[in-house]
């Protein structure tokens, strides 16, 4: 067996599947009385979405109903600490910043406004389940919004991706009278006396504590999902196969332009180069392990030239020992 065999085997696989990780799958499981429950953290998309289509053929308006079906047990540990916030504006932000720990299909971004603030909702998934999901976030976030600050909170403006639904007449309960539909995104906007609505819920120390382990998953997950990840499986499935590494080349494998996937890029917080270098480190340890000379190394890693080899690797070692950092 060749050497990139045994890499092969070890680092090649197909591209890397997008999960929601929590209880959102078991609930469904749960709604559908699925016999054959099994325990899972992890559902894939495409799990996730034969489990919708089936929970939306006993009621259509599933997406906006399902959190009354989750038990507190059932919440993810960032909708409980979510209310360890001193206000609304707290915990929108600690949303936001921490989202991505949940799931690698969507992320939330925040949208200032002079009057107020809007939380976005992108979620990288088929336009159905996108809307499920979009509807259940919505609603899951204005339920435990409205227990941490006891009183009904309602946002001044509602906007969703999504054509008006059958059932629309039900969003008025969750967002006001104030609902678009069609609008090629999903926004929820709050004015500026809401956002200051204090959390009966608040606790200091506990948000401390859980914000510090928070960013340590963040920075062990390094954002390796969603475009990222996938840029990541490129370069090493290239680098294997003893071809050049170009962000112009693997663009043009995702079907993006260059300028489209560096700011796809940039938006999970990382680079090219650092993607790079994070394929070529994870690589060079199971080279190692395998015997491989620095030599033989730094062949299958790209470079001609063994100093430049040696120069990256103190590059990479610094860099990996600074992001664990707290």
């Amino acid at each position: 067996m060749c050497k990139t065999d045994r890499i092969t085997r070890k680092a090649v696989n197909p591209s890397p599947e997008r999960f929601h990780r929590g209880p959102l799958g078991r609930v469904l499981e749960r709604y559908l009385q699925n016999r054959t429950l099994q325990e899972r953290s992890n559902y894939s998309m495409v799990a996730l979405e034969q489990l919708w289509a089936k929970a939306a053929a006993h009621d259509p308006a599933i997406g906006l109903h399902l959190f009354s079906h989750f038990s507190r047990q059932d919440w993810h540990v960032l909708a409980h600490a979510c209310l360890f916030s001193a206000n609304l504006e707290e915990a929108i932000r600690f949303w936001a910043r921490y989202a991505r720990l949940a799931s690698d299909m969507d992320s939330v971004v925040l949208v200032e406004d002079g009057d107020g603030l809007g939380v976005e909702i992108r979620i990288d998934a088929p336009a159905t389940l996108a809307r499920y999901v979009v509807e259940h976030y919505s609603v899951m976030s204005l339920s435990v919004l409205r227990i941490g600050a006891d009183m009904a909170l309602m946002p001044v403006r509602a906007c969703f991706a999504h054509p008006r639904p059958a059932y629309h007449a039900e969003y008025r309960q969750w967002f006001g009278d104030n609902v678009q539909f069609d609008c090629g995104y999903n926004r929820v906007y709050f004015d500026r006396t809401s956002l200051a609505v204090p959390l009966q819920t608040h606790n200091a120390g506990m948000m401390e504590v859980l914000c510090q382990e928070l960013d340590r998953r963040l920075s062990q997950q390094q954002q390796l999902s969603g475009w990222a990840g996938r840029v990541a499986q490129g370069i090493r499935q290239s680098l294997i196969a003893g071809q050049a590494v170009t962000l112009e080349l693997q663009a043009q494998e995702l079907a993006q332009s260059p300028r489209t996937l560096r700011r796809r890029l940039e938006e999970e917080g990382m680079t090219f180069r650092e993607l790079l270098d994070r394929v070529r480190a994870e690589l060079e340890q199971y080279l190692e392990l395998q015997g491989n000379s620095r030599t033989q190394i730094a062949a299958q890693l790209g470079y001609n030239d063994l100093a430049a080899y040696v120069h990256a690797r103190k590059r990479w070692r610094t860099e990996s020992t600074r992001s664990v950092e707290p």
